[in-house]
């Protein structure tokens, strides 16, 4: 609508008023202050007033809300929005009321026209809403659809799940089985065949020492007989001095001390050797040190900590328990050698060894990356694992799980990304399936 020559403000631009009148979309210039000072005939529609009604509030200085109000208008001003950015704007799905009583939903923009004015767009997408609006509808009636199919599947499909499951268990127990008698069998030859040797190695180092003692002897006693009678023989001295005969006995006490020590700590593993892989049924619980186990199993692990990962034992006296001491043993080796594999570089193993009101607990700490919250409840699955192909069998906490539940205990972890893994181990000091007949013969 172009108002007449009296009410028309000048500083509207021709091409301007030109351009809204000839575009579909309802227009209106505004002042700073949203005074309305020209708008095209669209515009005029949506106010469901006559044009001379318009015309006269335009001239009484009419505000754009006060012709036609926005659902926006009394929180977001689009015009004030482009004023205060210096750009301009789009809002979409902005709703409104055509003044007929008709609910509109509109595309709103608002740009500068310099010297203070402002022009203000209102496309109709009424329909497109709609449509959208139904369309969504449907894709809720599918998504609800969906579900209950997937629900009904479910349902059907629960014993054979259940039955699956149970297959997985029994193949787990059966590879557990195998696994520890294999293991058993092999730690058993390992200690055999090593004994032996490192018997003798132990046995004679002591007189060997002897022995280079009494030779020592000897060499000092030679020396200072000569010297007592004054005899010097340049080709004693020369040979001392070629052999480096001072640094020569030195070092070969040093070397006698770490070949005993060494000896030492290989027996020391052929015990713990002994130690870890007592494993079998029922027949095989016994009153067990559960402290002197996890210490015997990090023995047999020190060559994959050593020189990367600190250990840090935080352990009480524990009263002993009834269990399956190389099953418990193979429980702690799985978890600190997941541990050591989830540590990149440097790191720590904190582990706390506690009394608690039902028996004993371990609490196993890493500095790793932790787990992802996705996967923490897969964690003891049969046959669920993270490594490489060919790294993992995706059995080792589905068998400690397993061990754990034998024995009356349970096994949980604790993750966040980025602050390592928490895995606790509860055990009673004697396991449900042990009767107080058997447990009174064990202790």
């Amino acid at each position: 609508m172009n108002p007449d020559e009296t009410s028309e403000p000048a500083q509207v631009p021709d091409l301007v008023m030109r351009l809204l009148d000839g575009i579909a979309d309802a227009a209106v210039v505004l002042t700073q202050d949203r005074r309305v000072v020209y708008c095209n005939q669209p515009y005029v529609q949506y106010t469901g007033l006559r044009n001379r009604d318009v015309r006269r509030k335009m001239r009484e200085g009419a505000r754009c809300h006060e012709l036609f109000p926005l659902g926006i208008c009394q929180e977001v001003c689009a015009m004030r929005q482009a004023a205060r950015l210096g750009r301009p704007i789009r809002m979409d799905e902005i709703e409104a009321v055509r003044g007929d009583g008709e609910r509109l939903t509109l595309i709103v923009t608002a740009t500068s026209l310099g010297d203070g004015l402002f022009v203000e767009t209102y496309r109709d997408v009424t329909a497109d809403a709609r449509i959208q609006k139904r369309y969504h509808q449907l894709l809720e009636v599918e998504r609800r659809d969906r579900e209950t199919l997937e629900r009904l599947v479910e349902e059907r499909t629960r014993d054979l799940r259940k039955a699956n499951e149970e297959l997985k268990q029994a193949q787990t127990m059966l590879v557990h089985q195998e696994k520890m008698s294999s293991l058993g069998r092999l730690a058993a030859g390992i200690a055999h065949e090593l004994n032996n040797p490192i018997s003798f190695v132990y046995g004679n180092i002591e007189f060997m020492e002897e022995y280079f003692h009494h030779l020592l002897d000897v060499v000092r006693l030679f020396e200072r007989v000569l010297s007592e009678r004054g005899i010097q023989d340049d080709r004693i001295e020369k040979l001392k001095e070629d052999v480096e005969f001072e640094f020569l006995v030195e070092d070969a006490l040093k070397l006698m001390e770490s070949i005993r020590s060494g000896a030492e700590r290989t027996a020391a593993i052929v015990r713990d050797l002994r130690v870890f892989s007592r494993a079998g049924g029922h027949s095989d619980m016994a009153l067990a040190d559960l402290i002197e186990g996890l210490k015997a199993t990090l023995t047999l692990l020190r060559p994959v900590l050593k020189n990367r990962i600190d250990v840090v034992l935080d352990l009480q006296e524990l009263p002993k328990v009834v269990c399956n001491v190389g099953h418990i043993n193979q429980v702690f080796m799985n978890i600190l050698q997941n541990a050591a594999d989830a540590i990149d570089g440097q790191g720590e193993i904190v582990i706390r060894a506690r009394r608690t009101d039902s028996g004993v607990r371990f609490v196993f700490k890493d500095s790793g990356p932790g787990i992802p919250a996705e996967i923490v409840d897969k964690l003891f699955e049969p046959f669920f694992t993270t490594k490489e192909v060919g790294k993992g069998t995706g059995l080792g906490l589905a068998i400690c799980d397993g061990i754990m539940r034998q024995h009356g205990g349970r096994i949980g972890v604790e993750s966040r990304p980025g602050e390592g893994a928490v895995f606790v181990l509860d055990l009673p000091l004697v396991p449900p399936s042990v009767t107080s007949d058997e447990a009174d013969k064990n202790s």
